[in-house]
């Protein structure tokens, strides 16, 4: 058996000893996990959120950075697929956990109904979950019933109550204003089937019910319908003043707002969230001319630091950079700086900073809520309305950030 020499002996230990000084994360790399939409109806959300997940990284890993540490730990990303269906993501979430040993999850990128089931596995493998853009109001409820159990949970984007006090108040703006006609006070809503289209449909409609209006019918869709004649036949019938629209398919927007079009409705239409989906103007800007719709949180037309933004993903991935691509990038951001601020793997440590999140980034200001939710509003996470206006996006509400006036 061979013996060190004593010179060999004092490096050895000096080694020893530096590795011992450094933080423990920066002695090794972090896998982190996420799980997406890669195929099915959302796949072109899911890619988004994957080069924006996957750009966080880079710029992490590059010695760019927004560290909190002198010594940020090296982070690996490993993305898994889901299809927008809960029991693939919970497969997808289990083979990260045994197979990649992943410290933290990110999930879902984007589905409500599958974050829902995702973070039990917070709880049940004590691993730090984050999700990205998911919304419905039913996650963050879910987390105040039971929040010692829910502890490693985080909901990295605002609850749809977000969603409702922006469309309720721009309405009512617009109302007192005499920009619109409220007309018999008749709402109604056509959304797809899942807790983010009937999460959002609930809250607008609580808000414009305590207005005295009348929600005259909620009609609900399979994700990716295409097919909307027989809503619209029952629209028809019940004459709403304003029409709610919500999917998270740019092309089921896309046919929606075409048939709205061909149908003729005299009504006031609202959509939520497939306006954000670079592909809905370029396909439907024929038929969406004075469609209102929210949030525009993200516009390179309008923001220069968006545009910024945009033009790194397209030099990087050849596609300009969406509000997915920008709200995946951001949550990664939250992902890091908590692993780096907690100074190891410590699943507590890790949610407490996350807890502790301040964070101003590309979409605006990250701050967590007793709930476990992103807070919404000027101060942190704008949801301004938008109207579609000679083919292009302006913002029209709130008045102090508006980029034009209704039309």
């Amino acid at each position: 058996m061979s013996r060190l020499s004593f010179p060999a002996l004092v490096s050895a230990g000096l080694l020893g000893a530096a590795l011992l000084a450094l933080p423990a994360h920066a002695q090794e790399e972090i896998t982190i996990g996420a799980v997406g939409p890669l195929t099915g109806p959302a796949a072109n959300t899911g890619k988004d959120h994957r080069q924006g997940l996957e750009l966080a990284v880079k710029d992490w890993n590059d010695g760019k950075g927004n560290y909190v540490s002198q010594n940020p730990p090296k982070i690996k990303l490993v993305m898994e697929d889901t299809s927008g269906k809960p029991e693939v993501a919970i497969s997808a979430a289990q083979r990260l956990i045994t197979r990649e040993n992943i410290k933290m999850l990110i999930g879902d990128t984007l589905h409500s109904h599958v974050t829902l089931a995702l973070m039990e596995l917070a709880p049940q493998y004590n691993l730090p979950i984050l999700s990205a853009e998911p919304v419905s109001s039913a996650i963050a409820d879910k987390v105040l019933s039971d929040e010692e159990r829910y502890q490693l949970y985080w909901k990295g984007n605002w609850n749809s109550s977000g969603y409702g006090t922006a469309v309720h108040d721009f309405y009512k703006w617009a109302f007192d204003n005499k920009t619109l006609d409220p007309g018999d006070k008749k709402i109604a809503f056509v959304v797809e089937d899942t807790d983010y289209g009937i999460a959002n449909a609930e809250k607008v409609g609580e808000l414009f019910k305590a207005d005295g209006w009348t929600v005259t019918s909620t009609e609900t869709v399979p994700p990716a319908t295409t097919d909307f004649y027989p809503q619209l036949s029952k629209l028809r019938e019940a004459g709403p003043d304003v029409v709610v629209s919500v999917f998270t398919v740019a092309n089921s927007g896309i046919a929606f707002v075409r048939q709205l079009k061909e149908q003729a409705l005299d009504t006031s239409h609202l959509a939520i969230y497939y306006p954000t989906k670079p592909e809905f103007l370029q396909q439907a800007a024929d038929v969406a001319e004075g469609t209102y719709w929210a949030a525009l949180t993200f516009s390179s037309e309008l923001n220069p630091e968006h545009k910024a933004f945009s033009d790194r993903v397209q030099a990087e991935y050849g596609n300009p950079g969406t509000y997915s691509t920008a709200h995946a990038y951001c949550t990664m951001e939250i992902a890091l700086r908590a692993i780096d601020a907690a100074g190891s793997t410590d699943p507590k440590a890790i949610a407490e900073q996350i807890k502790n999140t301040d964070h101003e980034c590309v979409v605006g200001r990250f701050k967590f809520d007793k709930d476990h939710a992103v807070q919404s509003g000027p101060d942190f996470i704008p949801v301004p309305v938008a109207q579609i206006q000679g083919g292009k996006n302006q913002i029209i509400w709130p008045e102090n950030v508006a980029t034009s006036k209704p039309q």
